[in-house]
């Protein structure tokens, strides 16, 4: 084995470090020599790295902020992700070190979920071991009490926001038709319940000037141009090539795009994020105003647009914002996921007034983790969420059920054809709306559409708000629209109702029963749906907060009415058939047709999301009904069927993949076309080894990562190896990079330090963890080996860090004083002539990273996850997915022989769903 081992190590030692050497190294020193590259974090990040010949899918970008500096709007912090406390913890030896010290995650890479548990982990046990009253309230009381706190702040400021973006929108969606005698304050369905008449303190825009018609186009427009000039302003500056966020279009060149976090649903971002992808500012102060003000406008100015959708990201934002009162949060962006989590479930909560469906929705559509603990937490924030916006009641009714709904009738088994038949259509239309609504968002990114968001808002908004007005149903509001489909005949669900909403209602009951009557309502209902599928089509996708949530609904439910209207029609018109045995004698009525369009909704929903259990929740909570709760059921699993046969991806998946983040779908499965590890690791990724000096100076190393960003892998990093190919760690680019620009004043020439034995030892000097695993400890020592104290000494004689050694050290600069840790030094075996080891539990000075610049070991994680090329390739997909690692290291005995990206296994999942191999 061994003979096999050091043949092995030649072989890479000969086709690795051999390859570096020579002219390599020479044309490596002249390319940094000519370019001597600043030693700073300003780097460039381009696209178009290869793997096995293949284009990287997934390349790095940056995201330039340029966001005042404060504590509610903080810049993205450029230093150490770790603590000082901790960091002096691991140099005392009371921490595990092997994991290495983390730079601030940069924008669009991916957290280290390992990383984030052994720090938590660490604060546990610093916890643990403070005694007395105070590490009783800590233990007990105080840090179990965070999480809890923070959800139920989370859930408060969430219901507040729900209530006055709801309040407002009411009121901004009236003045587009009148006002408010008694106060101009009041919305439209708060003023119709003031007096004894039928609205008679509202009053409607007059024909004096111009036109009614004119007055809701133009006021409507207004609104939702004032949304994208916010929206616009508030971008965000990305550069790089390739794959970008789905809000993000090419503004200055190819390599510098712009993102509008503040467009769209925000709901595939939230869902990167929960898996581990970091968007700064995307969660952040500004965004959030951009989004509550955007919203409610746009949802007022009466164009496709729900807001359900970015209400989620309003309340992700929320909980990402409050994490900064507790540091364990804060810190932790593993831990602070858990909070986004149950706040993104709050945000479903008082966007439907659906507590319930919101945890549904947050654990079937949005959550990447979902333990049991992150569930009851989720609980607990959308009911408070939900308690305080029925506390704050913008609509006047008391009420929470959004659509509340007083069916008398139980449904009939001849009905559940008819229920099939609205879930096909369901299914249908999301395959239709998913194709058509990614190929006009190519479009806009690929043409010159793109280049004028603004413009496109404003037509869109005109050409919808004037094809609207002249039909009663779609002059509503996509709300009042399907309440009114919802609603029973006759419709005395509510008291008080707008005109409008009053003669909608009125217009979707036949009371004389005859085909003339019903045809002209079958024309008005056909023309409503053409017209909601085009502009919800048209509307999603542009540089204003919206959502599809209820606008797929409003689809939905038009088609649901389509077809309990004909379904009526029968039974009154053929009651002499045998399917309709059933129905009651004479003129009674047989069907609701109201029950029609609330399984409409959820069939067109789940065909566009392909969510299932949590739209019939949502749905059940909406109108407060349960009894409907099978043909729901029908519709839903009918349209998922449907669906699925089309496309395994609804509607945010698409986006996440049209985005280009390295979202690993965890609910699909692939059948696999390559067999191993070694059949999709990347051998050509550059090496760090520690036994050839020459090549690791500072200005070889930032050609290294300036040759690594190019390739667009600059959110990877690079294999630390020895002279015949062992794998000894792996150091991220973010933290070479820091590493790197905290030696901007020394000499480029300087050498850098990747394997530092002392940073790996505990401060103990005995024991299996007194030197590095892959040399032999003095304590175990062979009898008739040299004495360990001497041994040791040689071992640490280049580093000249030996307890009290040498002042003159190459980890220092010239001029720079030596540091070392505060232990008290122990005597020097060598210069004493003794060849007694250190006395047990004796010091070693271990050296502080701060001050010996050029030293990189404290940023090498020298645990890094393997796995041998003979690997399956069903545990690499098992590894990346469920331990949430972006890279795996391939070695075979020991010798590095390549890595797997995950951003490299997205890609080949991508390219096995595209030929078909999904089950």
């Amino acid at each position: 084995m061994a003979d096999s081992s050091g043949a092995a190590g030649r072989r890479w030692s000969a086709a690795t470090c051999g390859r570096r050497g020579g002219s390599e190294v020479s044309e490596t020193r002249a390319e940094a020599s000519q370019a001597r590259p600043e030693l700073s974090r300003t780097r460039s990040h381009h696209g178009g790295s290869k793997t096995h010949g293949q284009a990287v899918p997934f390349p790095m970008l940056r995201a330039e902020d340029e966001a005042p500096t404060s504590w509610l709007i903080p810049r993205v912090r450029s230093l150490l992700y770790d603590s000082e406390s901790l960091l002096s913890a691991a140099q005392a030896g009371r921490r595990n070190k092997g994991k290495g010290i983390r730079a601030w995650y940069t924008s669009y890479t991916t957290i280290d979920w390992q990383h984030d548990d052994v720090r938590e982990q660490a604060r546990l046990r610093g916890l643990r071991a403070q005694g007395g009253t105070r590490g009783w309230w800590l233990n007990r009381v105080w840090d179990p009490a965070q999480g809890w706190l923070l959800v139920v702040l989370v859930g408060v400021l969430c219901g507040l926001f729900a209530g006055f973006i709801s309040e407002w929108t009411e009121l901004l969606a009236g003045w587009k038709r009148g006002y408010c005698r008694a106060d101009w304050r009041l919305s439209q369905p708060i003023c119709c319940r003031l007096g004894a008449g039928e609205c008679e303190h509202w009053h409607e825009w007059g024909p004096r000037v111009v036109s009614q018609q004119a007055v809701f186009v133009a006021v409507g427009t207004v609104y939702t141009l004032a949304a994208a000039v916010m929206v616009v302003r508030s971008a965000t500056r990305v550069t790089g090539r390739g794959g970008v966020s789905s809000s993000v279009e090419t503004s200055v060149s190819p390599t510098v795009k712009l993102a509008y976090y503040g467009a769209g649903s925000g709901i595939p971002e939230v869902k990167s994020i929960l898996a581990g992808f970091v968007i700064h500012g995307f969660l952040g102060v500004r965004i959030l105003a951009v989004k509550t003000f955007g919203l409610i406008l746009c949802c007022a100015s009466g164009i496709m647009a729900g807001k359900e959708g970015p209400m989620v990201q309003i309340a992700a934002s929320l909980g990402n914002i409050a994490t900064r009162i507790f540091g364990k949060y804060h810190t932790n962006e593993a831990k602070k996921r858990e909070v986004i989590s149950a706040a993104a479930a709050a945000g479903v909560s008082v966007a439907f007034g659906a507590p319930i469906g919101g945890v549904l929705f947050s654990l079937e559509e949005v959550s990447y983790f979902f333990p049991n603990k992150t569930m009851l937490r989720s609980l607990t924030c959308a009911l408070v969420a939900a308690l305080v916006l029925k506390a704050y009641d913008p609509f006047g009714t008391g009420k929470l059920v959004l659509f509340q709904t007083t069916y008398d009738m139980d449904y009939h088994w001849f009905e559940m054809l008819a229920f099939a038949v609205i879930g096909v259509f369901g299914g249908l239309y999301g395959a239709l709306f998913c194709r058509l609504n990614m190929a006009i968002n190519r479009l806009r990114r690929r043409t010159w559409l793109g280049r004028y968001p603004v413009a496109e808002v404003g037509v869109v908004t005109a050409l919808t708000l004037a094809a609207s007005y002249g039909n009663p149903l779609t002059r509503l509001g996509l709300g009042e629209l399907v309440g009114s489909l919802f609603q029973e005949c006759p419709g005395g669900g509510r008291a008080a109702r707008a005109d409008e909403e009053r003669d909608a209602e009125r217009l979707l009951c036949v009371a004389g029963g005859s085909a003339g009557e019903y045809a002209a309502l079958l024309r008005l209902l056909a023309l409503a749906l053409a017209n909601r599928a085009c502009f919800a089509v048209a509307t999603f996708g542009i540089k204003v907060p919206s959502g599809l949530v209820l606008p797929s609904m409003a689809v939905g439910a038009v088609f649901g009415r389509i077809v309990g209207t004909c379904v009526e029609y029968l039974t009154r018109a053929h009651a002499d058939w045998a399917v309709f045995a059933q129905c009651p004698a004479g003129d009674a009525r047989c069907v609701i047709p109201g029950i029609y369009a609330l399984v409409g909704a959820g069939a067109a929903l789940t065909g566009v999301t392909h969510t299932t259990i949590a739209v019939v929740a949502i749905l059940m909570e909406l109108t407060g009904n349960l009894i409907y709760t099978l043909p729901v059921l029908v519709g839903v699993m009918a349209a998922r069927w449907v669906a699925e046969y089309f496309s395994a991806h609804g509607i945010y998946d698409r986006l996440l993949e049209h985005a280009g983040h390295p979202y690993l779908d965890t609910k699909t499965q692939y059948i696999h076309t390559r067999r191993t590890a070694a059949e999709l690791m990347q051998t050509d990724l550059e090496t760090v080894c520690v036994d050839y000096e020459p090549e690791n100076s500072l200005a070889l190393v930032a050609a290294r990562l300036e040759r690594i960003s190019a390739r667009g892998l600059a959110d990877g990093g690079f294999p630390v190896v020895g002279a015949r190919g062992h794998l000894l760690g792996w150091i991220a680019c973010a933290e070479l990079d820091y590493a790197v620009a905290r030696c901007r004043d020394m000499d480029p020439d300087t050498v850098c330090f990747f394997n530092n034995p002392l940073w790996q030892m505990d401060h103990v000097a005995h024991g299996p963890a007194a030197v590095p695993h892959y040399r032999r400890p003095p304590g175990h020592a062979k009898p008739d080996s040299a004495p360990a104290a001497g041994r040791l000494a040689r071992l640490l004689r280049p580093w000249k860090l030996w307890a009290g050694g040498a002042a003159a050290t190459p980890l220092l600069s010239a001029g720079q004083p030596p540091s070392y840790h505060t232990h008290e030094p122990a005597a020097d075996s060598e210069s004493t002539g003794s060849d007694e080891p250190p006395a047990e539990g004796s010091a070693i000075a271990v050296p502080c990273y701060k001050h010996r610049l050029n030293d990189f070991t404290p940023f090498v994680d020298q645990t890094p996850l393997t796995i041998s090329p003979n690997s399956p390739i069903e545990l690499v997909a098992n590894l990346l997915s469920r331990l949430g690692v972006s890279y795996l290291c391939v070695v075979d005995k020991g010798v590095y022989c390549g890595v797997i990206f995950k951003k490299a296994y997205i890609g080949y999942v991508k390219e096995l769903e595209e030929a078909g191999y999904v089950r």
